[in-house]
């Protein structure tokens, strides 16, 4: 114990006369006018270095705010930022030079105080910790506690000033870097986007946030950004709802019986609808119309536009382009083996970007919110569009409208009043119009109740009586857990019911809805029907 005690205190006495010197030299008028010069310096070192963090932690938000407010340095940090990399040059400039001269300046005082023999190491082990912990860590903890503050009482004015004293050096500095960049990277291929969707939407919530965005600016720009990642097949009319003309009737009877479907343009087959053989347009027919040219001397060929050809997984801002670039308004959709899917047109397309263009509005078809987190919607309702009017995040690795998501988990012909829950949402069908799912109630478990609480002989909500009992149960599918409510008609047997959902899923009946290509087709679940 003894022998460690004094181990320490020689050592600690050699330590101190390592760092001995005579105070007497610190008088010297050499050495006070070098102490304050380091002080400055130091100060100066802070200055850079907090005002290189502040700039930089100020958000759109914060500028936004402080013209608001005409703050009387607003415009001046407005005039900075715009330019980051003159100004980042600038700082960085500046924050070297004092750093170099505080270094310089250290040195001589060292030199004198300690002699040449112990004057470097001294220097090291006292200007690092004192660049550290006040040119460096101190100011840029401060500049991230309350950069507003620090840019606008501190900042601002003095370095609106050195940026322009600067000025010759940093185009000396930046041509050099240039010039070496270009020497080791090679030639600058062009400007590249300084942000990616992700950062630019959530730049855009920010701006939303503060007043500078209203919510159709918002909706379009979202919408201009997600059309790059739509594939048609998510907007496009589905063939179960779109009405056909047959070839074979001719010009006279076409043309009447186009005028009864109400449609500006409508596809053409011949023998079965997936020959298409072109488009008939209402300015052809009105075209004709008005100049009084019998239709009956013509053939349908003479007025069917050739129809073009789309593949499924076209995207959005592709099919604009597409639609621009060739003057067309329509275009099939086709699927992997040749078949017709549905149809887009330019009217779709615009109205993904835009919203409803058509200066209508929907009522009652649109959706219906009886209560909080209970919607009634048409079965027809795209999941994006439904995921972006309620934020519940209902998604479907196969399915793109409301209608199918119910169809998809049922496996069998949908009737009314049957219900499913996936995960936390449950889906009631409320209407349907033949196979066609065409209203469901959609609610949130919480808001709607227990899905297993509801009474047998008794429909969910009175929505219609049962006449057989209920059957509840859970399915895994796609990874998330889905429970099912079917009815099944009086005196049915459980073959009778399991032979219904088997005839549907062998392709007797198509959903309203597109299925997309699942990767794992063994993830849909197999739903058994009982009495």
């Amino acid at each position: 114990m003894d022998y460690t005690l004094q181990f320490i205190s020689t050592q600690w006495g050699l330590l101190g006369a390592f760092f001995a010197f005579d105070p007497v030299l610190l008088s010297e008028p050499g050495i006070v006018f070098r102490l304050v010069l380091l002080a400055v310096l130091l100060c100066g070192s802070a200055f850079f270095s907090g005002s290189e963090t502040a700039l930089f932690s100020l958000s759109r938000l914060d500028l936004q705010q402080l013209r608001r407010e005409r703050n009387p340095h607003s415009e001046t940090l407005h005039a900075l930022l715009d330019q980051p990399r003159r100004l980042i040059i600038s700082i960085l400039t500046g924050n070297e030079l004092i750093n170099i001269a505080a270094t310089v300046n250290a040195a001589g005082i060292f030199v004198t105080l300690y002699g040449p023999n112990r004057a470097g190491i001294v220097g090291i082990l006292v200007m690092v910790p004192l660049v550290l912990l006040f040119g460096e860590v101190t100011p840029k903890t401060l500049a991230v506690v309350n950069p507003v503050r620090f840019t606008t009482r501190i900042v601002a004015a003095p370095m609106n000033s050195w940026v322009r004293l600067v000025s010759p050096l940093r185009r000396i500095i930046r041509f050099a870097s240039d010039r070496l960049t270009t020497w080791i990277v090679g030639e600058d291929k062009g400007a590249e986007n300084i942000l990616n969707i992700d950062e630019f939407l959530t730049l855009v919530e920010q701006v939303a946030q503060g007043g500078e965005l209203d919510a159709t600016e918002r909706a379009l720009i979202n919408n201009l950004l997600e059309a790059n990642e739509t594939e048609i097949v998510e907007i496009m009319t589905p063939r179960t709802r779109t009405n056909f003309l047959n070839i074979e009737m001719g010009v006279v009877e076409m043309v009447e019986q186009f005028r009864s479907y109400r449609h500006t343009r409508v596809p053409v087959f011949s023998v079965h609808r997936d020959n298409l053989v072109g488009f008939l347009h209402a300015e052809d027919v009105l075209s004709l119309l008005a100049e009084g040219k019998s239709l009956a001397d013509l053939t349908p060929m003479e007025i069917l536009h050739p129809p073009v050809v789309a593949p499924l997984t076209k995207k959005v801002d592709e099919m604009f382009d597409f639609f621009r670039e060739n003057g067309v308004r329509a275009a099939v959709c086709l699927n992997e083996f040749g078949g017709v899917e549905g149809f887009i047109t330019v009217y779709d397309v615009l109205s993904f970007i835009f919203g409803d263009i058509s200066g209508e509005t929907g009522g009652s078809e649109l959706y219906q919110e009886r209560d909080i987190n209970i919607y009634e919607v048409p079965g027809e309702m795209k999941l994006t569009d439904f995921n972006n009017l309620t934020h519940f995040g209902l998604e479907d690795p196969r399915m793109t409208t409301i209608g199918g998501v119910a169809f998809r988990y049922l496996d069998r012909l949908p009737r009314i009043a049957d219900r499913v829950v996936v995960e936390d949402v449950a889906l009631t069908v409320l209407e349907m119009d033949a196979h066609r799912v065409s209203r469901v109630r959609v609610a949130k478990v919480s808001a709607e109740g227990d899905p297993g609480s509801s009474e047998p002989g008794k429909a969910d909500d009175g929505l219609r009586s049962r006449e057989a009992g209920d059957t509840t149960g859970t399915a895994r599918a796609s990874g998330r857990t889905v429970t099912f409510r079917a009815t099944a008609e009086e005196g049915a047997s459980d073959s009778a019911a399991e032979t219904t959902a088997e005839s549907v899923t062998t392709g007797v009946t198509q959903p309203d809805s597109v299925e997309k290509a699942d990767p794992n087709p063994k993830s849909r679940p197999r739903v058994r029907i009982v009495s």
